[in-house]
């Protein structure tokens, strides 16, 4: 296995990085590793069709899935299927390759009886993982059982009473925040299968809160970003904001150079002037801060990356 050190991780295809979710904090992360491909493909029809596949034979009643369109780059949930045919919202045509994947869950993420070490309590004292649902967040926390009246010890949501949550899936295309409610630091390690595709996400205006899908670090100026976003000045441009590992975040933007006064081309950092910020590392959950109209953005996979 290859080994990279931008941060702790093992690739191909089996990997894992470890996040450090901060004390007394919320920290934006991302799960860049997923589960193992569980169907594979080339699509005969526009419909999402393989005639080559058994959909029936290869996806369990009862789980999760997401397929991707390799050949595009994105993603949807799968509703449904038959022998030959997945019921998804994906854009597909004849001759797009695909992947299906059982999506990720809170137990699988974190473990059954929380193994990653969150703080268990109640809605009120417990560490809560904040997963976006595209209009809002699912707040999931662990309930240690504790209190009156009863009930066993499981991953909740606020607001959803005492039903279990451990299945709540979290879209590998979505980046989340732990809401550290101790003070001590809490290191997370997630362990998966890595994708080796870029991954193309939709990004609405406003902030969007994604995963950066690679389990390494990448340089911005690797990324590819300044092909998907407004390009401008701090104010003008679409920001992406990365974690900078205290807690807070670095705001970077792309510029064409010129204005007043004057830059030179390249990724630049809100309040660090003409400073080159290029080198500068992606975190594996990142938001970026649309300016504009919707559309959409993608990571590449850095060239001599081995994955």
């Amino acid at each position: 296995m290859g080994v990279v050190s931008a941060q702790t991780a093992t690739t191909k295809p089996v990997g894992y990085h470890t996040e450090t979710a901060k004390g007394n904090s919320f920290t934006l992360m991302g799960v860049n590793v997923g589960n193992a491909i569980a169907a594979a493909g080339e699509f005969d029809a526009d419909d999402a069709t393989d005639n080559d596949a058994d959909f029936t034979a290869l996806l369990d009643d009862g789980v999760s899935y997401t397929v991707q369109n390799i050949t595009s780059g994105e993603s949807a949930s799968v509703n449904g299927n038959d022998a030959t045919t997945l019921d998804t919202d994906l854009a597909v045509s004849s001759g797009d390759s695909y992947e299906v994947r059982a999506d990720v869950t809170v137990g699988s993420l974190l473990g059954a009886a929380n193994e990653a070490g969150l703080g268990a309590g109640n809605a009120t004292t417990a560490d809560v993982v904040w997963i976006p649902t595209g209009d809002g967040f699912s707040q999931i926390f662990y309930d240690d059982g504790v209190g009156f009246p009863p009930r066993p010890a499981g991953w909740r949501a606020i607001g959803a009473g005492g039903a279990d949550q451990a299945g709540t899936s979290v879209p590998f295309t979505a980046g989340i925040f732990i809401q550290r409610r101790e003070a001590a630091d809490l290191d997370i390690v997630f362990v998966g299968h890595v994708r080796t595709e870029a991954t193309s996400f939709g990004v609405g205006t406003g902030f969007n809160f994604l995963n950066r899908v690679l389990p390494v670090g990448v340089a911005l100026d690797d990324t590819g970003l300044e092909s998907f976003i407004a390009k401008g000045n701090s104010g003008s441009g679409d920001l992406v904001w990365s974690p900078d590992g205290n807690g807070g975040y670095a705001q970077y933007y792309y510029t064409d150079g010129g204005g007043f006064p004057p830059q030179s081309a390249g990724w630049k950092a809100v309040g660090a002037g003409d400073a080159d910020k290029g080198a500068e590392t992606l975190g594996s959950g990142y938001a970026i801060q649309r300016k504009g109209e919707a559309g959409s953005v993608s990571v590449a996979i850095p060239n001599g990356l081995d994955l």
